[in-house]
């Protein structure tokens, strides 16, 4: 019996120290899926009570990572994006994203990702041509604000371009994935980033040993984990995946960095996926949209509950 006990004991740590959590941008959603205006970091300084509140209360309910994302681009401001002409941040957002990471730290989560988010022009997915210039400007943002994900002293992942990672009809994105890859392994080595996270279709996943593998830029090898991103029939396109990486020689831990949120269904299917391919599962981490919104991008703030997820191990 207390052998049994002890094991219980430890298959609860574990599950806990892989306990997944949030992708946290927004604090407030309108009554017409407005979010615009709610961005975490442009609003943190004006916006410190009710944020931090919600940031405790997802940790009481059990969530232990989260993914910050970084909406930025050239000429862009408001309550969301943020301005990231030259290559920084604003002053403002600047300090607003430092001391957010010090009340998650504060808080005792034990892990995120940053995820870098180019809108506008600065979205490769919309050059015609190659974009020197936008390139720089997007390279420049990721080595300003890394320092500060640095400082904040919590276990980090960097995600060098949201879901960037391209298929055959975007070469101008594998050249700019090719070369953003290279250069910040180079720069920094590959330790604390997950390259480019995946939206899991066949195009993607066949191309993601083009990102990484030699290049006009270099190979400068992978990412030591892969985040992959997962909705509407989680099962099936999980095992496509997982048979797809692994034949390209990719048997990397995989995190899952988005899926629907808190939903039952969703996390049966991703955790039967799991046993049947075996396929190692760092955390999970919900998108705050619920798979029968009406909302097309984002139906909900903050993500409080998890615990559909939790019941599942993740």
């Amino acid at each position: 019996m207390r052998l049994f006990v002890l094991g219980l004991l430890l298959a609860v740590t574990l599950a806990a120290r892989h306990r997944g959590g949030s992708n946290y941008a927004w604090y407030r959603v309108g009554p017409h899926c407005d979010r615009g205006p709610y961005g975490v970091i442009p609003n943190y300084d004006t916006a410190t009570a009710d944020i931090d509140q919600q940031l405790e209360a997802m940790y009481r309910n059990g969530q232990q990572r989260l993914r910050i994302p970084i909406y930025h681009g050239r000429g862009l401001s408001g309550g969301t994006n943020m301005e990231s002409k030259g290559g920084d941040l604003t002053p403002r957002c600047r300090e607003n994203f430092r001391h957010l990471l010090a009340t998650i730290h504060r808080i005792g989560f034990s892990e995120i990702i940053v995820g870098f988010f180019p809108q506008g022009w600065n979205q490769p997915a919309r050059w015609t041509s190659f974009q020197p210039d936008l390139y720089e400007e997007n390279w420049q943002l990721i080595a300003n604000l890394r320092p500060l994900i640095v400082a904040a002293h919590i276990r980090y992942y960097i995600d060098l371009a949201n879901e960037a990672s391209p298929d055959s009809r975007q070469p101008i994105v594998l050249e700019y994935c090719q070369r953003l890859w290279n250069r910040y392994a180079a720069t920094y080595g590959t330790r604390d980033t997950l390259g480019f996270s995946i939206i899991p279709g066949p195009g993607q996943l066949r191309l993601v040993s083009a990102v990484y593998g030699d290049s006009p830029f270099g190979n400068h090898g992978r990412p030591r984990v892969l985040d992959l991103h997962f909705y509407k029939a989680a099962a099936v396109r999980f095992e496509t995946a997982h048979a797809v990486l692994r034949a390209a020689g990719y048997r990397q831990p995989w995190l899952l960095g988005e899926s629907y949120y808190n939903d039952l269904m969703e996390a049966n299917a991703l955790r039967q996926a799991i046993r049947t391919t075996h396929q190692k599962v760092l955390f999970l981490l919900q998108w705050p949209l619920a798979s029968d919104a009406t909302c097309r991008d984002v139906s909900l703030a903050p993500p409080l509950d998890f615990s559909n997820y939790t019941a599942q191990g993740f």
